[in-house]
């Protein structure tokens, strides 16, 4: 008998004994499934939906891709409106911001500093909380008519009361952390109001714009274009002047 023949026996005795297909043998054996927060296709993050970005592997500044299931919008906890503490889940947040659907999706995450308060609030049926001063946030990119991401600064600058903008080394939009020491109020002069002339002391002009007390404190500052003119106001007890055309400015990053 030829093997031609023992193959042709074998399917006869499987027809009339109703062999079990070869694939119903056993479980058919894949890969394993991806665990939380490994690579998806395209380099997104599979996540799950209690995933938050505290577990994010980048630098504050950076983005990543994550990958959100579908029925998360009742799982996990979430802090802040746009910008959201690190430890709120991600596509919790991503529902609430608008940038996923219930069905899931890809969002983009873009990694930032803490901020000293965030504000809670209802949107796309999620409930958002109140909360303190966290170390470290984060805000979805790409959503329709949410904030942009200010400048991330690199390296802080230990400042003096007298120092000013026109001593920053940088473009137009660069940013700069500047550490304040207290009790500046009194020292220097200031220009503008929310914007000011490059020669404003820094730590003077975070005083007026609140964005620190005579206590000091660490601040942003955005280098931008010059102005026509710069309006004084009284504010946090500072007084600043008006001005004509300067050709430099800056603000707060806040």
């Amino acid at each position: 008998m030829t093997r031609l023949d023992t193959r042709w026996i074998a399917v006869a005795v499987c027809a009339t004994a109703g062999c079990i297909a070869q694939a119903s043998l056993g479980p058919r054996v894949g890969p394993p499934p991806p665990p939380e927060g490994a690579a998806a296709p395209g380099g997104a993050v599979d996540a799950g939906c209690s995933y938050n970005a505290a577990q994010i592997p980048r630098e504050l500044g950076e983005t990543v891709q994550v990958h959100c299931p579908p029925g998360c919008p009742s799982n996990g906890s979430l802090w802040g409106t746009d910008v959201y503490t690190a430890d709120s889940s991600i596509c919790l947040a991503a529902i609430h911001a608008g940038a996923a659907p219930p069905s899931g999706g890809v969002v983009t995450v873009h990694r930032e500093y803490g901020h000293p308060a965030y504000r809670g609030s209802i949107r796309n049926g999620v409930q958002s909380n109140d909360y303190g001063s966290f170390d470290a946030s984060y805000r979805f990119l790409g959503v329709a008519g949410a904030p942009e991401p200010p400048p991330i600064a690199p390296d802080v600058v230990e400042a003096g009361c007298t120092f000013n903008a026109t001593q920053l080394q940088g473009g137009l939009g660069s940013a700069h952390r500047i550490l304040c020491p207290a009790n500046c109020g009194a020292t220097g002069g200031t220009w503008g109001t929310d914007v000011y002339t490059t020669d404003s002391t820094v730590c003077r002009a975070a005083i007026h714009a609140g964005v620190i007390t005579e206590h000091g404190g660490e601040v942003t500052v955005v280098l931008e274009p010059g102005r026509q003119a710069y309006r004084g106001t009284r504010r946090h007890g500072v007084e600043s002047s008006d001005y004509g055309y300067y050709a430099a400015s800056y603000r707060f990053a806040r």
